[in-house]
């Protein structure tokens, strides 16, 4: 897949010849704020996923609720780790969207296991409501069909995402990926456009299911804690498409005090610890 233009290559395990903060490099600070962010976070979770764990007493939808939650220690101790180990980060970064995709799913059949456990009862379900069906004035859309597509929708994210993360893998170590510069030559750009549909399509799919259910749940305040882990997807998609496209510009360029890791890595890398702070509190 390479192509004739070469991909550039900078050295990730340099530090920065001038101090940020006094006589700590951004690099430090960085690995002090995000260490502690991520610390918080999973302490958080832990001690919620402890909650469920002594107190089960409806168990098929605490698991789902505990695979969910555990999307932000997974986000925090990715993110901490691509801080201290920049050269692993290529590698690391990619299994972020199997733990998105595994706590969407996990989101999306705790949706399903409010409506009923069996698949039977869901299809029932889905087929008495009204779906209005935009390419047909006259006829509604079938339910359960409907209910059937958001499921392949939602599914295929899981599948998608392991395989791009393996496919970074492997390009990158054959040298084909190129990690510092989206080019069509290079495998970055078609997985990162491969990357960015799958979620839209699950994200948006999990949505619809969840204001189509919304008044059928009884349970509305567990549902609003459940909202906190579409923030972890929105913001790190959101928040991956910014620095995607700042890549190519002169903004993220090294200076004497922030180093190309630092600026390409640290720190989106620590703006995710960050967020992982406030949205462990939701989750709890």
């Amino acid at each position: 897949m390479a192509s004739s233009a070469s991909c550039p290559v900078h050295d990730l395990s340099a530090d920065a010849t001038s101090p940020s903060f006094g006589s700590m490099t951004f690099y430090t600070f960085d690995m002090i704020l995000g260490g502690a962010s991520a610390a918080f976070a999973v302490i958080a979770i832990f001690l919620h996923l402890l909650n469920h764990a002594t107190h089960l007493s409806v168990p098929r939808e605490q698991l789902k609720i505990m695979r969910v939650a555990l999307l932000v220690p997974s986000y925090s101790i990715i993110c901490f780790l691509c801080i201290c180990l920049p050269n692993a980060a290529v590698y690391l970064l990619p299994w972020l969207d199997v733990f998105t995709a595994s706590c969407l799913a996990a989101y999306f059949l705790l949706l399903c296991e409010y409506v009923s456990p069996h698949d039977h009862g869901r299809d029932l379900f889905f087929s008495t409501i009204e779906l209005k069906d935009k390419r047909s004035r006259k006829q509604g859309m079938d339910g359960a069909k409907w209910f059937r597509q958001r499921w392949i929708c939602v599914f295929q994210y899981v599948l998608i995402s392991v395989l791009c993360a393996i496919a970074t893998v492997v390009t990158e170590a054959v040298g084909v990926f190129c990690q510092y510069k989206i080019m069509p030559g290079y495998a970055k750009l078609w997985l990162a456009i491969i990357d960015s549909i799958s979620p839209t399509i699950a994200f948006v799919s999990v949505v619809f299911v969840a204001l189509t259910m919304k008044p059928h749940i009884p349970q509305q305040r567990l549902i609003l804690k459940l909202l906190s882990a579409k923030l972890v997807v929105g913001l790190g998609f959101t928040q991956r498409i910014i620095f995607w496209i700042l890549e190519s510009t002169p903004v993220l360029n090294p200076t004497d005090k922030l180093t190309y890791a630092d600026l390409n890595i640290g720190i989106p890398a620590l703006l995710s610890c960050l967020e992982m702070v406030p949205i462990s509190l939701l989750v709890i």
